[in-house]
């Protein structure tokens, strides 16, 4: 009979430390589960946050259009006309009218102008 109970003794303990191992395996798994979605939700948040600062940085680029036969430089940002030009269509070089049909863009005012002075004069 004493061997029966040590048999049975042991037996428990052997089953009570593989179900310690098993719960700790289980939680364990879940936490690293719940880091990583943690760690991920934050790399989301700051990819986020750099997008908009990116888009409250936005520079505003300029291109050339005809509105009423003359020749216009558009504002891209806010789509209004930021430059009339007394240069009509026309008169217009066929560089000109390439960049028209290119949609070229300044990137900045002083391209702009630069670009104005030279065709003018």
């Amino acid at each position: 009979m004493k061997k029966i109970n040590r048999f049975l003794m042991i037996y428990m303990v052997v089953i009570t430390v593989l179900c310690i191992c098993m719960c700790y395996l289980a939680f364990s798994a879940n936490e690293k589960k719940d880091n990583l979605k943690e760690v991920r939700s934050q790399i989301t948040t700051t990819a986020e946050k750099k997008q908009t600062k990116a888009v409250k940085k936005v520079k505003a680029t300029y291109s050339l259009k005809i509105l009423d036969g003359s020749l216009v430089v558009i504002n891209n940002k806010t789509k209004e006309v930021f430059e009339y030009t007394d240069m009509k269509k026309e008169n217009l070089p066929a560089d000109i009218k390439n960049m028209l049909k290119e949609n070229f863009i300044f990137e900045n005012r002083e391209e702009v102008y630069h670009f104005l002075e030279s065709y003018s004069s």
